[in-house]
């Protein structure tokens, strides 16, 4: 983070949003705050552009989901244990609590990067899913960045 800055942040959370489960976004986020709060990275630009790269890489899954998501669900569930009956019990509970899963989905991981494949494949609309994934993704910037941010001016650090 000290030395790549803004552009690994950037890259770390689109990545992490749009799928990969192993790539490490809260640590990103914490670490942002952290250094912001010490002065080394600027708050503000850092902040939006942890908020931009978390919706755009959600965004990305959405439309994969959207595009590719039912038909492989369909095709190859089956070896992963979703059947036809398993698929459309998913698919009602997205399209009844699709709102909050997206958006307070941001805090638990590994739905946080899987979010966007399955709104896209239950068929939510996506103004839905990118307004819902955007309020999610503030507040989880906001959270998580901003609780570093403070934490920062409260820790010594020895030299």
């Amino acid at each position: 983070m000290h030395e790549y800055g803004l552009v690994a942040l950037v890259g770390i959370l689109f990545i992490e949003n749009m799928g990969l489960v192993f790539a490490p976004g809260e640590s990103m986020v914490v670490a942002a705050g952290f250094l912001a709060g010490r002065g080394v990275l600027p708050v503000w630009p850092s902040a939006t552009a942890a908020i931009i790269a978390t919706t755009l890489g959600s965004y990305l899954a959405w439309w994969l989901g959207d595009r590719y998501g039912h038909p492989l669900v369909i095709r190859y569930g089956r070896y992963i244990g979703i059947t036809a009956p398993r698929w459309e019990k998913a698919h009602q509970f997205f399209n009844r609590f699709g709102p909050v899963v997206v958006a307070g989905g941001r805090f638990i991981v590994p739905l946080r990067q899987l979010q966007g494949y399955v709104a896209g494949s239950a068929e939510m609309r996506f103004r839905s899913f990118a307004l819902w994934s955007s309020l999610g993704a503030i507040m989880w910037v906001i959270c998580w960045g901003g609780i570093a941010f403070w934490l920062a001016d409260q820790m010594p650090i020895g030299h």
